[in-house]
Parts: structure tokens; C-alpha cells; sequence
């Protein structure tokens, strides 16, 4: 009876109105993640091969969410992140970015969050996992857009350094 309970209080994410970009140099992968996306509910989702494309799609159309993998043919996924955390453009900025990569070394976990990745899914995945990294992300990343911007420094005051 108390499962039943439980079970009737749980809450679920309505995924429907997301928007996701697939960005993948292999097809078959941008595919696969498209159709897990598409069996969570997701309906719009984008499919690009190039780091062009999908940045082309983040500055004309609202974004929720953008899986990338490592590497791409002659670019580099996360690369590719710090340069969206770098736009001046606070809707490229601040997309929700989840790493893909069939080499899931803490060193390359390190790198994607170092470069302000908000969550890494490991290949091969399973659809749980996927489901996760793409809750964990958006939740990180509407966490980090609503801190306060941090305080710029006036350059013409002196600094203090204590000793």
C-alpha cells in the first residue's frame, strides 16, 4: 500500500517542450540518442555532424539542451563547450551541455567539467543513464544561470594584496 503511495507522489519532468541539439560526426550515434531523446518525450531535437551547425542553431533558436560528442571529425567537442561558455551571447552561454564519449577516463570527466560541461554520458549508454545525465544537466545548468554575476574588479582601483 505504501509502495502504491510513493509510487503515485513521484514526479515526472515533462520532457515534450525541450529543445535538444544532437551534435555527432557519426550518424548512427546522432541517431541512437535522437531516438532515446525522442522515447523520453522529446520532440524537438536537432541532428548536426559539425560544431558550426549546432552553434548556427543555438544563435537562432531557443535551446534547451546540447549533447556533443569529444571528437568530431577535425573539431573538438569540448573545445567546443568553452567556447559557448565564452559567447558574449547569453543563450548560447548558458545552454545546458551534456559530453559524449566512448572514452570515459576521469581525466577527460575533469576536462568536460573544467571546460563547463554540466554533465558527461559515457558510450555505450543506456537509456537510464542518458535520461539521468540529461536531468543532471539542465538542473546544473539552470543552478549556475541563476547565481549572481560575479563581481568585476575596477581596474583604475588599486589592488590590496594581503601578506
Amino acid at each position: 500500500m505504501q509502495a502504491q503511495a510513493t509510487q503515485s507522489q513521484r514526479q515526472y519532468l515533462d520532457l515534450k517542450d525541450l529543445s535538444v541539439v544532437v551534435l555527432d560526426d557519426n550518424a548512427n550515434t546522432r541517431t541512437l540518442i535522437s531516438e532515446v531523446l525522442r522515447g523520453l518525450g522529446i520532440r524537438r531535437i536537432a541532428r548536426v555532424g559539425a560544431c558550426s551547425d549546432a552553434l548556427s542553431i543555438l544563435k537562432n533558436n531557443p535551446v534547451d539542451l546540447l549533447f556533443t560528442d569529444i571528437e568530431l571529425e577535425g573539431e573538438n567537442g569540448l573545445e567546443f563547450v568553452r567556447f559557448l561558455r565564452a559567447s558574449p551571447e547569453r543563450k548560447v552561454a548558458n545552454v545546458a551541455t551534456v559530453v559524449v564519449s566512448s572514452h570515459a577516463t576521469e581525466a577527460r570527466v575533469m576536462q568536460a567539467g573544467a571546460v563547463g560541461a554540466d554533465g558527461f554520458l559515457s558510450k555505450p549508454f543506456t537509456v537510464a543513464s542518458l535520461a539521468k545525465r540529461l536531468t543532471e544537466g539542465l538542473a546544473t545548468r539552470q543552478w549556475v544561470a541563476q547565481q549572481p554575476p560575479a563581481p568585476v574588479a575596477d581596474p583604475a582601483e588599486p589592488r590590496q594584496v594581503e601578506l
